[in-house]
């Protein structure tokens, strides 16, 4: 309410759908008490936050805790999409116990068997999609260095070994062992701007792919990746991690925003390179609103009284319009061209291939926030090039979409 009333200001209620109802992949968002306001509104798969980290549910040896992995589990329930349970191996966020117990490695071994046993007891009967296995084995290795909680059994599990992973791969064949039909999966950061620890990343994929221990490829995408990082550096290195054949999830994706400006324009940037990766087969969230771990970078996508962000309004529109598929709205790819870029003087020229130009053909003009500025149809001829009007357009950045007979193609546009 106003200043000095004593009615409570109302708060924004979205209704839903979530934004990739009816799409190919998923898009959803980790779990917790902070993220769970109108969750189901946004989102169709969930992955617990925190509430299914070792140090979280079992702090105590011998007492679990399931709260959060259990209401993470109702609400992927509620909303019928997938559910990621993460993380079963870490290097931090373990139980102090492990390094303060003078434990064994066969001590250790043993305790790790009753964690996986503990988390397949609880969860009998009911569905665990997806599994982070091993959760960031070259930054965050479970050597106990990095504190009381780092874990300390990297030697129980085989440590380096012969192929440098041993303890990775024992990992997984104890996950295979106890969660059979769950899909078995890596996480990792900066291995989509680091071109040296993709490699290494997809070198421990591919010693797990050939013993038949992985299922998909995590890779986290958060803004301190991916915003420094330019278009053309984040394909080179998705390419490098598409090579092992395997799916690959995006799995906490974020992105800073002091500004709503300029988390929009990130979004527009970074966000379409992931969503339109024909690899690619879902997209997590790492968390959506106020309480979020990068609050205090300004990465929420609402605002304290849940109206939603510009970068919100865009995504959702965009999820909506965009046609997946195997080259998912690659307008360049398909040989379709405008120019001038930037493009001046009210009108554009785009160039169409011969496969193109003699059908009919929906040109829609989206600005920043995904709204329709103006739409048109053109219809089937020989030319190759035809001559676009931009009427009374305002400078800014536009995307052009193209619904053709093959699916949507899109290529951005600046006017001048």
């Amino acid at each position: 309410g106003a200043q000095g009333s004593t009615t409570a200001p109302t708060l924004f209620v979205p209704t839903g759908p979530p934004l990739a109802t009816g799409k190919s992949k998923y898009l959803g968002c980790a779990y917790s008490t902070a993220q769970a306001p109108n969750f189901g509104a946004y989102w169709n798969s969930t992955t617990p936050e925190n509430g299914g980290k070792w140090g979280s549910v079992e702090n105590t040896r011998g007492t679990y805790n399931w709260a959060e992995a259990d209401a993470a589990y109702a609400q992927a329930v509620a909303t019928g999409g997938p559910f990621r349970f993460h993380t079963l191996i870490w290097g931090t966020q373990q139980p102090t116990w492990l390094t303060t117990s003078n434990l064994t490695d066969a001590e250790k071994l043993a305790a790790i068997n009753t964690w996986f046993q503990a988390i397949a007891t609880h969860f009998q009967g009911k569905r665990i999609d997806f599994i982070d296995v091993v959760n960031e084995p070259t930054h965050q290795p479970p050597t106990g260095t990095s504190g009381a909680d780092g874990g300390g059994y990297l030697n129980a599990l085989g440590g380096s070994g012969t192929t440098g992973w041993d303890w990775v791969i024992t990992s997984f064949r104890l996950a295979r062992q106890y969660f059979p039909t769950a899909k078995l999966m890596l996480n990792e950061y900066s291995v989509e701007n680091e071109p040296n620890r993709a490699a290494t990343y997809i070198t421990i994929a591919n010693l797990l792919k050939d013993r038949g221990l992985i299922d998909a490829i995590g890779i986290q995408g958060h803004s301190f990746s991916l915003a420094p990082t330019s278009s053309a550096s984040i394909r080179s290195n998705m390419a490098t991690l598409a090579a092992a054949n395997l799916p690959l999830y995006i799995t906490e994706f974020d992105l800073d925003g002091a500004t709503d400006a300029q988390q929009l324009a990130d979004y527009q940037r970074i966000f379409p390179l992931f969503w339109e990766n024909p690899a690619v087969q879902g997209i997590t969230m790492w968390g959506y609103r106020p309480g979020h771990w990068r609050t205090a970078q300004g990465a929420p996508l609402v605002n304290d009284d849940n109206t939603e962000r510009p970068s919100l309004a865009w995504l959702r529109t965009y999820v909506q319009s965009t046609v997946l598929g195997t080259k998912a709205a690659s307008a360049a790819t398909a040989g379709v061209f405008l120019y001038p870029n930037p493009a001046a003087g009210g009108r554009v020229s785009l160039n169409l291939p011969a496969s193109l130009s003699q059908q009919a053909i929906g040109v829609s003009l989206l600005n920043a926030l995904g709204q329709t500025v103006f739409q048109q149809t053109l219809a089937p001829s020989t030319e190759a090039n035809r001559a676009l009007a931009l009427p009374g357009v305002a400078r800014g950045l536009y995307t052009v979409r193209l619904q053709t007979s093959a699916g949507a193609l899109s290529q951005r546009l600046t006017v001048e």
